[in-house]
């Protein structure tokens, strides 16, 4: 009789998970001058690990997380285990693009199907249907995609690849999923499959989209998912344990205070709101739909709306910061 642990291990018995963490070169987004884009605190949390998160979720046991220049920066942060998952990184120096990276950390292992995420982006995709529908397709490579707002379909930086796809990947030179991986599996003949998922994955390409991701976060913590580890819900708010909140403050709406953050008499918070572990907000200030990263301090009477606070920024007294 099978052990509960092993009827997981068989559920995807051969599927390997590869994020794709690669550096953003050129500084297209200010954000990049201030950390890896995969490691950005979201909700508190490394932007990567959500996409570990669904990888755990979805019963996957081994990832390999594909980096360049910062792969050891990741590797650091991470260690070798998250969320029960098996973490090996490979370091892509030429850039080989996506496709080749997949590649690359495929042939390593012995799986025959790769779940492959973006680790800029939040899966919100249902893995087990969308392994049951690759393989029902039998398809070399599968497109997840999402309808935005207006119905058109967009692409949510999470992919399935057969094993057999490698052979169309060289072994060298950069190598794109879409502008050069698809078009050569057409010429030969092979299934592209298209997955349309619920919904597009949010993902953080500057400052606007990582301020709205960590909003979408943080309501779903605190309204869909149970407080993690350390912290409290108190209605729509999210409390640290050590977090120290004046009976005369006021929070209204989402609200996610980290360790140690300290809210002084009559301050005020309105949700979205993610306030980073040692961060001051004090007396009379106002925070507003923003993000504050760790050791900040909201001057008295100061204003902070739409705005993102990178870690030990200081807000005089009276200041206002707007986006």
């Amino acid at each position: 009789m099978e052990t509960s642990w092993e009827m997981v291990e068989n559920a995807v018995p051969r599927a390997h998970g590869i994020v794709l963490a690669g550096a953003y070169a050129g500084g297209l987004c200010a954000l990049d001058q201030l950390a890896p884009r995969p490691l950005l605190p979201v909700a508190q949390q490394p932007l990567v690990t959500y996409g570990l998160r669904w990888m755990a979720d979805g019963a996957l046991r081994d990832v390999t997380i594909c980096a360049n220049s910062e792969a050891r920066i990741i590797r650091a942060r991470l260690k070798s285990s998250v969320f029960g998952l098996r973490l090996d990184y490979l370091e892509d120096w030429s850039p080989r693009g996506a496709a080749g990276c997949v590649r690359d950390a495929g042939i390593k292992v012995g799986a025959g199907t790769f779940v492959v995420a973006d680790a800029t982006a939040v899966p919100v995709v249902d893995l087990a249907e969308l392994l049951a529908d690759h393989e029902a397709c039998q398809a070399a490579v599968t497109v997840v995609v999402g309808a935005d707002g207006a119905g058109r379909l967009r692409p949510s930086g999470v992919y399935v690849f057969d094993r057999r796809s490698f052979a169309h990947i060289p072994e060298d030179g950069f190598q794109d999923i879409k502008e050069k991986l698809i078009p050569r599996l057409y010429a030969a003949n092979e299934r592209v499959s298209i997955y349309v998922a619920r919904g597009v994955a949010p993902r953080v390409v500057n400052a606007d989209t990582y301020l709205a991701l960590n909003q979408w976060v943080i309501e779903r913590t605190s309204r869909h998912r149970e407080a993690p580890d350390g912290f409290r819900s108190f209605g729509d708010a999210v409390l640290h344990e050590s977090a120290a909140v004046d009976p005369t403050a006021n929070l209204l709406g989402p609200v996610l205070l980290g360790a140690g953050v300290s809210v002084h008499a009559g301050a005020t918070l309105v949700g979205p709101v993610s306030i980073g572990s040692g961060t001051t907000v004090g007396q009379g200030a106002v925070v507003s739909r923003s993000v504050l990263w760790n050791d900040c301090l909201v001057g008295e009477g100061s204003f902070v709306d739409r705005s993102m606070l990178a870690d030990r920024v200081i807000v005089e007294p009276r200041g206002a910061v707007i986006s």
